[in-house]
């Protein structure tokens, strides 16, 4: 209805991070409640699952009701998505042995990687966005959505705005070796975040004014050295996709970066932790956002907040 009487389009590019990505939830809650009204929708990866579940009509409570309700289920427990956490991630507070059995168990999946097109077995990442995306067409979304992925055979990024939104986002977010690449038609489709880690881009070919991006990758640091092969084959691609992200980040208008530290992708112990990051970080950029929406944009958000609220309860 704002874009409508405005004439103005204000997008949300969401980036991709892994599990780093429920940082995008507490952006969304945020938003929401300040009456920031959000035209298009651009996701990549994490930045696709939620922003997916979202744009399909979800209230920022439902999606984080899932996010808890999937995470206590007896599916996540037993599954290898939480085993392959386990072992990357093992708990500060485990001990000796704890520690070198995950060591051993990662130690036993980066092996099995040499033989496989994939770490996790694809009915598992299947489930996982099941659980999230509702089944229905990009077109019926509430919200006009994009979802970015990579056909890895062409090199090149693709941009879905229409088909099955569970297929979009599940190409999406298949992380190159941890999730075996999806083929649609003519594409192989693996993580758009290998062509566009924050997609801003997209959001402008679609007719954005105005773009908001939000960053729950990791910052690149100073290391203080390089050991083996692997190391400098993993910094120079951490470097070439940093140096990448900060180019596509000067097409928006904001930036959002949650503070998250060094949570690692796979990491799912902290998620309400990374919501209220997200959430942090969208309230001190707040003066941010007010200062780049359009005139019109800035005048219905003043009107709105006169208006008694009516948020969505789905």
């Amino acid at each position: 209805m704002a874009m409508k009487m405005t004439g103005k389009k204000v997008a949300l590019a969401l980036g991709g991070g892994g599990v780093r990505g429920f940082a995008h939830l507490g952006v969304l809650k945020v938003l929401e409640e300040e009456r920031i009204d959000i035209d298009l929708i651009a996701g990549t990866s994490a930045g696709a699952l939620i922003g997916g579940a979202y744009a399909a009509g979800l209230s920022p409570r439902k999606i984080q009701k899932r996010i808890d309700d999937y995470l206590a289920s007896p599916e996540f427990r037993d599954s290898e998505l939480k085993s392959i956490g386990t072992s990357m991630c093992p708990d500060a507070d485990a001990g000796s042995l704890t520690r070198f059995q995950m060591y051993l168990l990662n130690q036993y999946y980066m092996l099995r990687s040499f033989f496989r097109l994939s770490v996790l077995p694809a009915r598992e990442f299947t489930s996982l966005i099941d659980h999230f995306i509702p089944d229905m067409d990009i077109r019926q979304t509430r919200v006009p959505l994009l979802v970015v992925a990579t056909d890895l055979l062409k090199g090149q990024k693709i941009v879905f705005s229409e088909g099955p939104l569970r297929q979009a986002v599940l190409a999406s977010c298949s992380v190159p070796g941890a999730v075996e690449p999806f083929r649609w038609g003519e594409w192989l489709l693996a993580d758009g975040g290998i062509t566009s880690l924050v997609p801003v881009q997209a959001a402008r070919e679609a007719g954005a004014d105005m773009v908001i991006a939000v960053v729950v990758e990791r910052e690149i640091e100073e290391v203080p050295q390089l050991e083996t092969a692997r190391d400098v084959f993993y910094r120079a691609g951490e470097i070439t996709a940093d140096r990448l992200q900060d180019e596509e980040l000067r097409e928006a208008d904001v930036v959002i970066r949650p503070s998250l530290g060094d949570v690692h992708w796979m990491n799912y112990s902290g998620a309400r932790d990374l919501v209220r990051k997200g959430e942090e970080a969208t309230r001190e950029a707040l003066g941010r956002i007010e200062g780049a929406l359009p005139f019109f944009k800035r005048s219905f958000r003043f009107a709105s907040r006169l208006i008694p609220s009516r948020r969505r309860k789905s």
